[in-house]
C-alpha cells in the first residue's frame, strides 16, 4: 500500500511538473514552491500509509483496503487541487457590479451526474451478477472513481476560477463583438465544413485491437472465477457484446459529432469578448495564460469569412496538443485588429501576435 500511495504520488507530481515546465507562468520561485508542497505530499502519503498499516486497521483486511483506497483517492485529490493552487495562483477580481456567471461549472456538474450515474450501475452489477463475477463491475467502478475523483476536483477548480474570468472579462472587455443571426449561420456552416476538412478518420484496425485486447482480459478472468464452464461462455459473450456495443455507439458519435457541434454553435450566443483574463467566442471560454493551457500563436486571415485564429497549447499529464480557435470578424471591426494584437502581445509576451490583415 505504501509503495502504491508512493508511486502513484510521484507519477501524478511529475506530470503536473511536465506540463508546467512549458508552460509561460513557469518561475523558479513557484517551483521552489512545488519542491516544498511535493515534500509536504510525500509526509502526509506515509503518515497516511504507516496509520492504515500499522494501525487499528490492520486487524480487518477489508477495513484496511477500504480504508487503503479513500486515502488514495483523497490524496489525489488532495495533492492535485494543492498543485493547481501553486502553479495557476492568480484568480481574476471581480468589480462589485459584476455577475458571476455559471457557464463552466454547469459543464462540470454534468460530468460529476454521468459520473454518480455510472457508479450506480456498477453497484447494481454488482448485485445482480454472480459473486464470483462481483469483481468486475467493483473494481471497474473503483478504477474510474479513482481516476477521474481527482480529475473532477480539478476540473471543478478551475471551471469556478474561467467562470471569475468570464464574468470578468463580460463586465470589462477589449472589445465586444455581435453578430446578426444570418452572418452567425453562414459561420456555423463554415466552421462545420473546416472540422469536417481536419478531422482524422475512423480508425478500424485500432479498434479491432482494443476489442481483442478486451476479450483475452474477459477470458483470463474466466480462469480465475471458479465457475463452470458454460456460465464463463455466457458472462464472457455478454462482456464482448456489451463492447461491441459501446465500439458502435462510439463510431455513431463520432459520425454525428459534426452535426452535434454545428447544432451546438447555431445555438450557442452570437457574439465574441475578450478581455484582460481570456476570450469567450463560438459558446466557449479560454483564458490567455494557465499552466495546462495558454495561447501560443494569433493570427488574422482576411480572405472570406474574415478570421481570427488563435492556438493554444493544451497539456493533459502526460501529452500537449494544440487546440485551434476560429474567431469570425464581424463587418466593420477590422479596425479592432491592432488593438487587439497590442492587448495580446502584452498579456501573453511568449506567444507569437501578428494580427495584421493578410
Amino acid at each position: 500500500m505504501q509503495i502504491a500511495l508512493l508511486i502513484f504520488c510521484f507519477l501524478t507530481i511529475a506530470g503536473a511538473y511536465a506540463g508546467w515546465r512549458k508552460s509561460p507562468l513557469y518561475s523558479a520561485k513557484t517551483t521552489l514552491k512545488l519542491g516544498g508542497g511535493f515534500l509536504l505530499i510525500v509526509a502526509v502519503v506515509a503518515g497516511t500509509a504507516y496509520v492504515i498499516v500499522n494501525g487499528t486497521l490492520s486487524r480487518s483486511p477489508l477495513v484496511q483496503g477500504i480504508a487503503g483506497f479513500v486515502a488514495l483517492l483523497a490524496v489525489a485529490c488532495g495533492s492535485s487541487i494543492f498543485i493547481v493552487r501553486i502553479t495557476d495562483a492568480h484568480v481574476a477580481a471581480l468589480p462589485p457590479s459584476a455577475r458571476l456567471v455559471s457557464f463552466n461549472r454547469h459543464k462540470v456538474y454534468q460530468w460529476i451526474w454521468r459520473l454518480v450515474v455510472f457508479l450506480l450501475i456498477c453497484s447494481a452489477a454488482s448485485l445482480v451478477l454472480p459473486t464470483a463475477w462481483t469483481w468486475l463491475p467493483v473494481g471497474l467502478g473503483g478504477f474510474v472513481l479513482l481516476f477521474c475523483g481527482p480529475m473532477l476536483s480539478i476540473l471543478f477548480m478551475m471551471a469556478r476560477r474561467n467562470d471569475r474570468g468570464m464574468s470578468a472579462v463580460i463586465a470589462n472587455p477589449w472589445a465586444h463583438w455581435q453578430y446578426s443571426q444570418e452572418k452567425w449561420a453562414q459561420w456555423a456552416a463554415n466552421q462545420r465544413e473546416w472540422e469536417i476538412a481536419k478531422e482524422g478518420p475512423w480508425s478500424w484496425k485500432g479498434v479491432s485491437g482494443f476489442v481483442l485486447l478486451c476479450v483475452g482480459l474477459f477470458a483470463l478472468g474466466a480462469l480465475f472465477t471458479g465457475a463452470g464452464l458454460q456460465e464463463n461462455e455466457i458472462i464472457v459473450g455478454g462482456l464482448t457484446g456489451f463492447i461491441i456495443l459501446l465500439v458502435a455507439v462510439a463510431y455513431w458519435f463520432k459520425r454525428t459529432n459534426f452535426d452535434r457541434r454545428y447544432r451546438r454553435l447555431l445555438a450557442a450566443s452570437p457574439e465574441t469578448w475578450f478581455g484582460d483574463e481570456g476570450m469567450f467566442s463560438n459558446g466557449a471560454y479560454m483564458p490567455w495564460i494557465l499552466s495546462g493551457r495558454y495561447l501560443l500563436k494569433a493570427t488574422a486571415a482576411m480572405d472570406q469569412p474574415a478570421r481570427l485564429m488563435l492556438v493554444f497549447e493544451s497539456f493533459n499529464g502526460t501529452t500537449s496538443m494544440q487546440i485551434t480557435q476560429r474567431i469570425a470578424v464581424p463587418d466593420g471591426h477590422v479596425a479592432d485588429l491592432p488593438m487587439l494584437e497590442e492587448k495580446l502581445s502584452t498579456h501573453c509576451p511568449t506567444a507569437s501576435v501578428h494580427l495584421n490583415a493578410q
